[in-house]
C-alpha cells in the first residue's frame, strides 16, 4: 500500500506541476513588434476546452490552398479554412472526446506517437460560439500563411478522408507527445508569426488567454 500511495502521489505532483508550468508560462509571454502598426488582417481561434483550430479566410489568403488541399477546398473560392494537428490515433479513432479511450490519451501523452494534420473548410465561421477574433498586422498575417504552408511543403499526402465532406487528414512527420501537443501546436504557428504568445502551450486555455 505504501508503494502505490507514493505512485499516486508522483502521478497527482506531476500532474499539478505540469498544469502549474502551463499557467505561470502564460505571465511571460513573447512580445510582438508590431503594436502600433495598423491591424488589417483578421484571423480566428477555433477552440474547444481540450483543443484549438488557426483558421484562415480564404479571400484574404495569398496561398494556393486549392492546389496543396484540394480534398478540402474543392475549389471554392469563398470561406474559411481551419488548421489543427495532433495525435494520428486520436483524430483518427475519435469523432469526439466521449469516445476517447483512456489507453489512447495514456499513449499520447507518455510516448512520441504519430501524429496528424487535420484541415477543414467552413462555411461560415462566425456560426461557432467558441471563437476568438484576433486582428493582426499585414506582416503578421503573412509569416503565419508562411508557416502553415511550410508544413505542406514537403507535400504531405492525403491520409484520410475528416469527419464530414468539408474535412480531410494529411500527414505530419510531427510526433506528439506531453510536451508537443495539438495547443503547442497552434501557439508555436502564432508565435512564428510575432504575435504576442506563451513560450509554453500546452491546453487550450494557453492559447485562447493570449488574446482579449
Amino acid at each position: 500500500m505504501k508503494f502505490v500511495k507514493y505512485i499516486f502521489f508522483i502521478l497527482v505532483s506531476s500532474v499539478g506541476l505540469y498544469v502549474l508550468l502551463a499557467y505561470i508560462f502564460m505571465f511571460f509571454p513573447s512580445k510582438n513588434s508590431y503594436t502600433n502598426t495598423p491591424k488589417k488582417q483578421t484571423i480566428y481561434i477555433l477552440y474547444s476546452p481540450m483543443h484549438t483550430d488557426i483558421v484562415l479566410n480564404i479571400k484574404s489568403s495569398k496561398v494556393d490552398w486549392n492546389r496543396l488541399l484540394p480534398e478540402v477546398i474543392q475549389g471554392r473560392e469563398r470561406g474559411y479554412l481551419g488548421f489543427g494537428w495532433g495525435d494520428k490515433e486520436t483524430y483518427l479513432n475519435t469523432p469526439t472526446w466521449d469516445d476517447l479511450k483512456i489507453s489512447t490519451a495514456l499513449k499520447a501523452l507518455f510516448l512520441n506517437t504519430p501524429s496528424i494534420l487535420h484541415i477543414g473548410y467552413y462555411r461560415d465561421i462566425h456560426r461557432y460560439q467558441e471563437l476568438k477574433e484576433v486582428a493582426l498586422t499585414q506582416k503578421q498575417f503573412k509569416y503565419l500563411e508562411q508557416g502553415l504552408k511550410r508544413e505542406f511543403d514537403k507535400k504531405p499526402h492525403y491520409e484520410a478522408k475528416g469527419f464530414g465532406k468539408d474535412d480531410a487528414f494529411y500527414t505530419s512527420k510531427r510526433v506528439y507527445n506531453a510536451i508537443d501537443t495539438c495547443n503547442t501546436w497552434s501557439g508555436d504557428r502564432l508565435r512564428e508569426a510575432n504575435i504576442s504568445m506563451s513560450y509554453w502551450t500546452p491546453f487550450s486555455f494557453n492559447v485562447v488567454g493570449a488574446f482579449p
